[in-house]
């Protein structure tokens, strides 16, 4: 399936600096998280393999393009990957502007992942926004992507490339604890890289409407030990926990990997399937479900009174997961996605109708857009030197009334926002 990085010509030209791109910031990003908000379902990954030259994977799902019979009896699909990398979703001035056509051979293993790849050239040290649209040119049909570009500094996290013995990329900033992984250094150069480790235990996200004030994070680590990269050095990460890479300590940049409960992103131990029963439940009740001898058996009493009927009882269990799981591939960050701000809105009320973004923000909005019954969560992105996608709620009174009509909606044995 991923035996080969195919990379085909690349066709580019390069813009410089003056030419605007259509508005973004402005741009309803909803389709991100909804699960069928797209027609293609792809991951990306950067590698800055040089000081001035940059590589985006690509991993697609060749069952989602259209295979054409070709001259030759054979069947072929065929897309295209156009970039550009823009200033911000502010000024979406474009920095550099080009595309690749790829072509995807019908073979007896049948439809699945692959991957594929493009080099390109880095604008000048910043961070930025790389629009990539994903075409497929027998279908005529396309999305937009968007990942965050940092090449502002040689400690920048997309300068260090974790990838598998074959060279296959990972597309997460988490392992499990038997992945083998290597770590190259965009030099190439073998490099003495100091790992800081830190086990930590963090807080469930707080209710929308409270005055909540996260704890601060301490910075002393657990444990510190060094790894060099390059060398085919298969590295192991068994312990849960973060993982920091750094080449120079004097600051706090650097490359992370993240060690969460094996299984994850999916939910699949009774204590997993407890956890996230903390937004729905009373606290006498989520502590009479932790403190159960058949813990199991507790969270399906607990699902079968809301309920009212097995049938009914597996299906808000089928929906309640699912929107777990999903948080978790979208929202991660320091820590699970379920347990982030987001994630927690996420489940609770499900993909909302209009999202908004900025360098620094988001805005979601559930109902109609103008209207005086709909209501819009803000976050706001937290300076966090593990990752960029860490996001915190404007907490306000007035979402009291909201929150607990969700959490009732579940209640009552009801999907809230199913569609």
């Amino acid at each position: 399936m991923y035996r080969a990085l195919l990379f085909l010509s690349l066709v580019y030209s390069i813009l410089s600096g003056c030419v605007p791109a259509g508005s973004i910031s402005n741009q309803n990003f909803s389709p991100d998280y909804h699960e069928d908000g797209k027609y293609f379902h792809t991951d990306f990954t950067v590698f800055h393999f040089s000081p001035d030259s940059s590589r985006l994977f690509i991993r697609v799902n060749t069952s989602e393009f259209l295979f054409a019979k070709q001259e030759e009896d054979t069947f072929r699909a065929a897309f295209e990957v156009r970039l550009r990398i823009l200033e911000s979703y502010e000024s979406p001035v474009v920095k550099v502007n080009f595309s690749q056509a790829f072509n995807i051979n019908k073979t007896l293993e049948g439809a699945g992942k692959r991957i594929y790849s493009v080099n390109f050239p880095q604008p000048p040290a910043g961070q930025y926004i790389m629009e990539c649209t994903i075409t497929d040119l027998h279908k005529r049909v396309s999305d937009q992507n968007y990942v965050n570009l940092d090449n502002s500094s040689p400690q920048s996290r997309q300068n260090f490339f974790f990838h598998r013995e074959n060279g296959i990329p990972y597309f997460t900033n988490y392992l499990s604890s038997t992945d083998t992984f290597n770590v190259d250094y965009r030099n190439e150069k073998p490099q003495v890289v100091i790992v800081k480790y830190y086990n930590r235990e963090f807080e469930l996200a707080a209710p929308p409407y409270s005055f909540h004030v996260p704890s601060q994070f301490n910075y002393n680590p657990d444990s510190v030990f060094t790894i060099t990269t390059g060398l085919n050095n298969r590295l192991v990460f068994e312990k849960e926990g973060i993982y920091h890479l750094q080449l120079d300590t004097s600051n706090r940049e650097g490359a992370t990997i993240f060690r969460f409960p094996d299984g994850f992103p999916a939910i699949t131990t009774p204590g997993a399937l407890i956890a996230p029963l903390r937004y729905i439940s009373s606290r006498k009740e989520f502590e009479e479900i932790k403190s159960a001898t058949n813990k199991k058996q507790a969270s399906d009493r607990f699902w079968l009174d809301i309920g009212s009927n097995q049938e009914r009882s597996r299906q808000l269990i089928k929906k309640y997961y699912s929107r777990v799981e999903k948080a978790n591939h979208i929202f991660t960050s320091y820590t699970e996605g379920w347990r982030t701000d987001r994630g927690m809105i996420y489940i609770i009320f499900g993909s909302p109708h209009a999202v908004y973004k900025s360098s620094n923000s988001e805005s979601w909005t559930y109902g109609e857009a103008n209207s005086s019954l709909s209501v819009t969560f803000n976050f706001t992105r937290e300076n966090n030197p593990f990752t960029d996608n860490d996001f915190i709620l404007e907490r306000a009174p007035l979402y009291e009334t909201t929150w607990y009509h969700g959490v009732e909606t579940w209640r009552q044995g009801r999907v809230y926002n199913d569609f």
